[in-house]
C-alpha cells in the first residue's frame, strides 16, 4: 500500500493547501495569461507559493496544472509543451514537499468536442496523467458531470498497477428549487453511490457558485450517508466581488476555521481550500487538524491498552 493510501486510511485528517490561481494573481500574473506556463517561466514564484503553504502546515501540495491539458494549452499556443509544463509542476511541488509531505497532481475538467463535453477526450486525459508522473495521487477536481466517473476509470487504466490513488471532487450549485446539484443536475448522493465503483480513492467537494460553508457541510454529510470512501472538503473563501481590477473574497481565515469542527465530525479525511483561500487560511486550520489527529492517536492508544501479545514459550 502506498504511503498516501496509508495516510487516507489512518483515521487522521490530511491538511491540504489552498488556491493556486488567486495566489498567482497576487504574485503578478496577468488575467488571461497561461497560469500553468509559469511552472517554467516563473518557477521561483510558483515554488514560493508552495513553500508558503508548506510553512502554514499543508501536508498535501497540489501541482499548478489545473488547466494543463491539450485543449486549454492550445488556446495559448502551448499544446506541445504539456509534458514539460506538467513535469516542471511536479518537480516544483516535490522540491518543497520532500519526503514528508504529499504531491497531488491536479487535473481540472477537460472539455473537447462540439459542443464541448467534460472529459470527452480520453487520449488527452491520458497524456496529462502520464505527464504528472511522480505525483503521489491524482485529483480530478471541479467536476460537474457523470463523465467524471468514467474519467476516474480512464486514469486508473493509465496508471495500471502503479500505487497512485485517484481522487474525485465535484462542484455544486443550487438549482431553481434550491437543491444542491452539479451542472448536470445530479445530487451528492448520486455521485456518492457510484464513486467507489469507478475506482475513486476519495470523494470530495470544491468550489461551486454561491456555495458556502453551510452547503459544503451538507454535501459532506450527504456523501457520508451513502459511501464509506474518505471524504475531502475544499471550500472557496466565499463568493467574491469585483473591486477595481481585483476580486475580493469575504471569508476570512477565522471564519473558515470555525466550520472545521463540524466538518471533522461529519467524517472528512482531507481539508483544504479552493478559490480565494491562501496560506493564512491553511494556518488557521492547522492547529485544529493537529488537535483532532492527536485525539485520534490517543483513542487508538486507549484501544490498545490491556492488549497482551501472547508469544510462544
Amino acid at each position: 500500500m502506498s504511503r498516501f493510501r496509508q495516510a487516507l486510511s489512518s483515521g487522521e485528517v490530511l491538511l491540504m493547501d489552498g488556491a493556486m490561481g488567486t495566489e498567482l494573481l497576487r504574485a503578478g500574473i496577468a488575467e488571461g495569461e497561461c497560469f500553468e506556463k509559469w511552472n517554467i517561466s516563473h518557477a521561483d514564484r510558483v515554488r514560493a507559493i508552495h513553500q508558503a503553504y508548506a510553512d502554514a502546515g499543508s501536508q498535501c501540495l497540489l501541482t499548478n496544472t489545473f488547466q494543463a491539458n491539450p485543449q486549454a494549452l492550445a488556446k495559448h499556443g502551448l499544446a506541445t509543451e504539456l509534458r514539460s509544463i506538467c513535469s516542471a509542476a511536479v518537480t516544483l511541488a516535490r522540491s518543497v514537499a520532500g519526503s514528508d509531505r504529499f504531491v497531488i497532481g491536479d487535473i481540472g475538467p477537460i472539455f473537447a468536442g462540439n459542443p464541448p463535453q467534460e472529459f470527452s477526450d480520453q487520449a488527452g486525459l491520458a497524456q496529462v496523467v502520464e505527464a504528472l508522473s511522480g505525483a503521489d495521487a491524482i485529483l480530478l477536481e471541479t467536476c460537474s458531470d457523470p463523465a467524471a466517473l468514467q474519467a476516474v476509470r480512464w486514469c486508473r487504466a493509465v496508471l495500471g498497477s502503479r500505487e497512485v490513488p485517484v481522487l474525485l471532487s465535484l462542484s455544486y450549485r443550487k438549482d431553481a428549487a434550491g437543491a444542491l446539484v452539479t451542472e448536470s443536475g445530479h445530487s451528492p448522493e448520486w455521485f456518492g453511490e457510484r464513486a467507489a465503483d469507478s475506482g475513486a480513492a476519495a470523494l470530495g467537494v470544491n468550489c461551486g457558485r454561491d456555495i458556502g460553508l453551510e452547503e459544503i457541510l451538507a454535501i459532506i454529510r450527504r456523501y457520508r450517508g451513502v459511501t464509506s470512501l474518505p471524504l475531502c472538503a475544499r471550500p472557496n473563501a466565499g463568493t467574491p466581488t469585483r473591486i477595481g481590477q481585483q476580486w475580493q473574497y469575504p471569508l476570512v481565515p477565522a471564519a473558515l476555521a470555525s466550520s472545521l469542527p463540524e466538518l471533522l465530525e461529519a467524517g472528512i479525511a482531507l481539508i483544504g481550500g479552493c478559490c480565494g483561500t491562501n496560506p493564512a487560511h491553511v494556518a488557521a486550520l492547522e492547529p485544529l487538524v493537529g488537535e483532532w489527529n492527536r485525539g485520534q492517536r490517543r483513542r487508538k492508544g486507549d484501544a490498545n491498552v490491556g492488549q497482551v501479545d501472547h508469544q510462544p514459550e
